[in-house]
């Protein structure tokens, strides 16, 4: 009785172990603004937030270090760009080193 219990309990640990290791992934779908702000293009990218966070915007992931987190706001860097993930609205927003903006709205 006691072994069963014992092999119930270590195997209910490892379900919710695995499930808390399991990234949160999110599509996000926006767009572009060029730096003169009259452009837009349609951009889509796939945020994973997990252990490590990691991003693919249509290059391939890429793994992202983060600047800050909070209740309100992950704040993550890549080599491209950094990125502002709001938690309560889904926005995204990618600030490009080359000037560009993207805004983008993620659901899971």
């Amino acid at each position: 009785m006691f072994r069963t219990s014992l092999m119930i309990l270590s195997s209910l640990v490892a379900m919710i172990a695995s499930a808390a290791a399991q990234p949160v992934t999110f599509t996000c779908s926006g767009s572009l603004l060029e730096p003169t702000g009259f452009a837009h293009s349609p951009t889509s990218a796939t945020l994973a937030l997990g252990k490590p966070v990691s991003i693919d915007t249509g290059r391939g992931p890429q793994r992202a270090s983060i600047v800050s987190n909070n209740k309100l706001q992950l704040k993550f860097r890549t080599k491209d760009f950094t990125g502002e993930y709001f938690h309560y609205t889904g926005d995204l927003f990618l600030i490009y080193r080359s000037g560009h903006l993207a805004r983008l709205m993620c659901r899971r």
